[in-house]
């Protein structure tokens, strides 16, 4: 579904990422770990049109989509959460889905605003199902920035649903929360999101990696340096290396 063929870039005299091949597969649930630093999230910023690479090529379902701007990229089927949320905080729980919507819909968010009453009522309702698949229909007239932040995590979650993405982009969605937290965030990833979907996830917290990653990726200082099942990744010397003396190591 996803492939990457010697992706660099570089910001001025700093490389980010150099030299990374890597294919994702429908229906894969693939994890990407790493040392802060590594390149993790300048990776999905360019699989997602934020950043263009500085060398190599993307494609998403045979598409070459190297260089392309977010919005033609997010229309292909792909859409991502963030490592610092993003919501709109003073709108409720039920605008803020309702608003991931605009992609979906010719014309962007004035084409969704100026909707016919027909479409509108269908719109509400996908709106009203993706809120009780993340445990939000009941919050659904809070503002965003009266929730706790796993309910924020969840609610970035479900706008990503709102699009019907096939592709969806996880960047540390269990950070700043428990262990019950991320056991939670586990649960809603292989239970709701991951099924018929494909899935990239980057998370520091191994405890929920090992348990929803059919795959696993490693980056070191922009380089990938080991790729395959989680349980071969994990025993990987270097990769175990990497992580020694970190707050977040392996067995967290």
């Amino acid at each position: 579904m996803l492939a990457l063929s010697g992706i660099e870039k570089r910001f001025g005299a700093l490389t980010a990422l150099t030299e990374i091949d890597l294919e994702v597969a429908s229906g894969d649930v693939l994890g990407i770990i790493g040392p802060n630093g590594s390149g993790k999230t300048t990776l999905l910023n360019i699989v997602t049109g934020t950043y263009a690479p500085s060398g190599g090529c993307i494609s998403f379902q045979g598409t070459d989509i190297t260089g392309w701007k977010g919005h033609r990229i997010t229309r292909l089927g792909v859409a991502r959460t963030f490592q610092n949320i993003r919501l709109f905080p003073t709108m409720t729980v039920f605008q803020n889905v309702w608003a991931a919507q605009h992609s979906r819909v010719s014309g962007g968010l004035l084409g969704l605003l100026r909707s016919t009453p027909t479409r509108t009522r269908g719109e509400a309702g996908r709106v009203e199902k993706v809120l009780e698949q993340v445990g939000l229909l009941r919050d659904r007239e809070v503002l965003a920035r009266n929730l706790s932040l796993p309910a924020r995590r969840r609610l970035e979650v479900a706008r990503t649903l709102a699009v019907d993405a096939k592709l969806v982009l996880l960047d540390e969605p269990a950070g700043g929360m428990t262990p019950a937290e991320t056991a939670d965030m586990a649960r809603l990833i292989r239970e709701v999101v991951a099924p018929g979907r494909t899935c990239v996830v980057i998370e520091h917290k191994m405890a929920l990696i090992a348990g929803v990653c059919t795959r696993l990726c490693v980056l070191d200082f922009g380089r990938k340096i080991a790729e395959g099942l989680p349980d071969q990744v994990l025993a990987d010397a270097k990769v175990r290396e990497i992580y020694l003396g970190t707050e977040d190591g392996l067995d967290a």
